[in-house]
């Protein structure tokens, strides 16, 4: 299950990429910069969100509400696999369809952990063309970790969130002899993009994997 990732998406390449689909980053968002960096699990991330004027560079946190066990405090749910999962339909569902709601999450790689190295294993799309999650994002009102003055340590804080998490499916034959049992659904075609981004029950045609020559290990981490 991926919990780590990195992004450095140039803006130059994402514009580019936008426009390929009649898309485009709104005035706001232009005048932002992606800073490259990790992404954890519970931590904010860069994604990109269709807005009213065009598409959105947003600052959200990676991890849909947990599932309560007892008193213990939820874990975030950062990836998606079982669409039918009761959990899924009767919490998140509504969610899933609405072009609104859905997102794309910009990396370079992204991590799995492999237990023969007791080490990280990363992997990159192949090709150099922007390489994106295919996500979704919903508000959410609860307690996570946030900055609070005077303290080093993240509080939990209630607040109002902006959340997001991205889908996953079968992993292909680079990814399964180091996690086998998933990957994130990955998107490097503009039209599967733009595909995504306007929602609907069709698109989750795209919760497949990557082909196996578009992604291989980096030596990065």
């Amino acid at each position: 299950m991926c919990n780590l990732y990195h992004q450095n998406t140039r803006q130059a390449d994402l514009a580019d990429m936008l426009a390929r689909i009649d898309l485009q980053l709104t005035e706001e968002s232009r005048g932002l910069n992606m800073a490259p960096g990790y992404v954890g699990a519970d931590q904010d991330g860069p994604v990109l969100v269709q807005g009213e004027d065009g598409i959105e560079i947003r600052t959200l946190r990676w991890g849909f509400p947990g599932i309560p066990k007892g008193d213990k405090t939820p874990t975030p749910i950062t990836n998606i696999r079982n669409l039918d999962s009761r959990w899924w339909k009767n919490v998140n569902g509504d969610y899933l369809t609405e072009p609104i709601y859905r997102c794309l999450v910009p990396f370079d790689r992204f991590a799995e952990w492999d237990k023969g190295a007791k080490a990280n294993a990363w992997f990159r799309t192949t090709g150099g063309a922007p390489s994106f999650f295919a996500g979704i994002w919903r508000p959410w009102h609860g307690e996570r970790l946030k900055p609070v003055d005077g303290k080093k340590l993240r509080q939990r804080t209630e607040d109002d969130w902006s959340l997001y998490a991205f889908l996953t499916t079968e992993p292909n034959a680079v990814v399964a002899p180091i996690h086998p049992k998933a990957m994130p659904v990955i998107l490097t075609d503009p039209s599967e993009c733009g595909e995504w981004l306007a929602g609907g029950e069709d698109s989750l045609r795209l919760q497949r994997p990557l082909p196996d020559d578009q992604l291989e290990i980096s030596t990065v981490d």
